[in-house]
């Protein structure tokens, strides 16, 4: 469990390959150093936490072998990499703004996701040491 005050947050904006990789890594990493993690989807970012969605994120224009570089370094799927974040123990927070504006239900995201508003996000970050917008 991570130490009084060490939190990090996460905002997850975008749904390329590329943008979807970094705030797993990233809060794999960190709560792997004792942090706790919550990472806000909104927007493109909530297909990430999307069961169907997140198996077929575009890569980024300019890295079309982006997924063919992942697979040779033996990375994991971003299904995979969600679910290793879980089991670390960050949290995943979807927008239910960016929801309703897209029209997902809470049975359209992996298991576990808490559905809140912005609001709810934020209270988090203001004791956050770290806050980082991808």
């Amino acid at each position: 469990m991570a130490e009084k005050g060490k939190k990090m947050a996460i905002i997850a904006s975008k749904s390329t390959l590329d943008m979807a990789y970094a705030p797993l890594v990233l809060s794999a990493t960190a709560a792997a150093l004792d942090t706790d993690v919550r990472v806000f989807c909104a927007f493109g970012g909530l297909n990430i936490l999307h069961k169907e969605y997140n198996r077929q994120l575009p890569p980024p224009p300019g890295m079309e072998k982006l997924p063919e570089l992942a697979a040779a370094v033996k990375w994991s799927g971003i299904p995979d990499m969600v679910q290793m974040c879980r089991d670390a123990g960050v949290k995943f927070i979807a927008c239910s703004a960016t929801m309703q504006m897209l029209g997902y239900r809470k049975e359209d995201l992996v298991d576990g996701v808490e559905v809140a508003d912005a609001d709810k996000f934020i209270e988090f970050a203001q004791e956050a040491q770290s806050s980082l917008f991808i």
